[in-house]
C-alpha cells in the first residue's frame, strides 16, 4: 500500500517536471522568437532561416547591440547611380551658384565631375573652409551666406592627365607602399612565380584598397550588408532624396535599383556568414567597406568563399593575414584573366573587372609605375 502510494507520488512529480520542462522550452522558444532584433532586420533574419541558416545563431548575432540598421550604404549607392543616370539637383544647384559667382565654367548638368570638384575646392579655400569636394546643403547655405565672387583672373584647369586618386600617389602613401614591398618581398615573389602577377601591381592594388593593410575600413561588413538588404524597402532611403524630389518615373527606377542592390547584398551577406563560420570568426569582428568588402585585398564575401587561398601553410585562408591575402589576390587576378605576357590594355581590363572605376585603374597603374621604378633604382631595399 505504502509502496503504491510512493510510486503514485513519484509519477505525479515526474509529470510535473515534464510539464515544467515543456513550459521552459516553450518560453525559451518564445523568447528566441521575440529576441531584440532591429525591426528592419527581422525580415532578413527570417529569410536567412528559410535558406537554411541556424535561427538560434542568427538571433544571437542580430540581437547584439551593434546590429543596428543604417540607410547610409544604400543611400550612397543609389545617389551615385542616380547622379550618373540623371544628374542630381543638389549638384546642379551648387554648380549654378558657383557659376554665378565665377567659380565654375559649366555645364550645369548635376554631375560631380573633376571640374565641379575643383570649383568647389577653389571656393572653399577662398572663404577659409577646409576643401571638401562634395555637394551638400551646408555648401549651398555657405554660398548663399557668403557669395564671394571669383577673382577676375581665375584660370580654370584643363585636366590633360588621367584622373587618379591623388592621395594614393602622395609621397607619404607611396612610402607606405615601398615599405610593404620591402618587408614582404619573399611573399610577393612567391605570388609572382605562382600566379604571374608582378610585385608592383600587387602592392599598388593594396595601396589603393587598404593602404597596404593599414586601413581595413571603419565599417562592420555584416551590418552594412544586412542594412543593404533591409533597404530594399524604398521607404527606408526616401529621406536621402528629399531634396531631389524624383518624378514618378525616376522614383520607380530608384525602387528597382534598390531591389537589385538589395538582392546582390543578400547573396554577399550569405557568403559572409559562411566565410566567418569557415574561419571561426565572429561576423561582428570583421571590418569592411561601406559595401561589405573585407580583408587586406578587399574581397567581396562571395569572392572570399571562392578564391581565398592559404598562402602561409597554416590551413586557413585568412584575408586579414598578409601572405594569405597576397596569394588570394594573385589567385583572383589570374581567374579574372591575368596571363603574362600582357599589354597595358589587358592589365587595365583585369583591374577594371576587380573594381569598375577608371579612376581606380588609373591610380593602380600610376602607383605600379612608380614602384617599378623604385625597385629598379634600388630605392626599395
Amino acid at each position: 500500500m505504502r509502496k503504491n502510494w510512493w510510486r503514485a507520488g513519484a509519477m505525479r512529480w515526474i509529470g510535473c517536471a515534464v510539464a515544467v520542462a515543456a513550459l521552459a522550452v516553450g518560453i525559451g522558444a518564445a523568447v528566441l522568437a521575440a529576441s531584440t532584433v532591429d525591426p528592419a532586420f527581422e525580415p532578413v533574419v527570417r529569410r536567412l532561416v528559410a535558406d537554411g541558416f541556424s535561427e538560434a545563431k542568427l538571433r544571437r548575432l542580430f540581437s547584439r547591440a551593434e546590429m543596428v540598421f543604417s540607410s547610409r550604404a544604400m543611400a550612397d549607392k543609389l545617389t551615385a547611380l542616380y547622379m550618373r543616370k540623371y544628374g542630381l539637383k543638389l549638384v546642379a544647384d551648387t554648380q549654378a551658384r558657383l557659376a554665378g559667382l565665377g567659380w565654375y565654367p559649366g555645364p550645369v548638368d548635376g554631375r560631380l565631375d573633376r571640374m565641379t570638384k575643383w570649383s568647389i575646392k577653389a571656393y572653399q579655400t577662398a572663404v577659409g573652409l577646409a576643401p571638401r569636394p562634395e555637394a551638400s546643403q551646408a555648401l549651398l547655405d555657405e554660398l548663399a551666406r557668403n557669395p564671394k565672387p571669383a577673382p577676375a583672373d581665375l584660370v580654370f584647369p584643363e585636366f590633360r592627365t588621367e584622373e587618379v586618386h591623388d592621395v594614393v600617389l602622395s609621397p607619404e602613401r607611396l612610402a607606405e607602399a615601398r615599405d610593404f614591398y620591402a618587408v614582404n618581398r619573399k611573399a610577393l615573389a612567391r605570388v609572382r612565380e605562382r600566379y604571374g602577377v608582378p610585385e608592383e601591381y600587387l602592392v599598388a592594388l593594396l595601396a589603393v584598397e587598404t593602404r597596404v593593410g593599414r586601413y581595413l575600413g571603419d565599417e562592420v561588413a555584416v551590418i552594412n550588408l544586412s542594412s543593404l538588404v533591409a533597404a530594399e524597402d524604398p521607404a527606408r532611403v526616401a529621406s536621402a532624396f528629399a531634396y531631389e524630389g524624383p518624378a514618378p518615373d525616376r522614383q520607380a527606377w530608384l525602387d528597382r535599383k534598390a531591389l537589385e542592390k538589395g538582392e546582390w547584398a543578400y547573396g554577399e551577406l550569405k557568403a559572409l556568414l559562411k566565410y566567418a563560420d569557415a574561419q571561426n570568426m565572429d561576423p561582428l569582428s570583421i571590418p569592411g567597406s561601406v559595401y561589405g568588402a573585407i580583408g587586406i585585398c578587399q574581397f567581396m564575401p562571395s569572392n572570399a568563399v571562392k578564391y581565398a587561398v592559404d598562402g602561409n601553410g597554416d590551413g586557413k585562408a585568412d584575408l586579414f593575414e598578409t601572405e594569405d591575402a597576397l596569394a588570394s589576390l594573385g589567385n583572383i587576378l589570374r581567374v579574372m584573366g591575368w596571363k603574362p605576357p600582357m599589354t597595358e590594355e589587358a592589365m587595365r581590363k583585369v583591374f577594371y573587372g576587380y573594381n569598375h572605376s577608371q579612376v581606380y585603374v588609373n591610380t593602380i597603374m600610376g602607383a605600379a609605375a612608380r614602384l617599378r621604378d623604385d625597385a629598379a633604382s634600388g630605392t626599395i631595399k
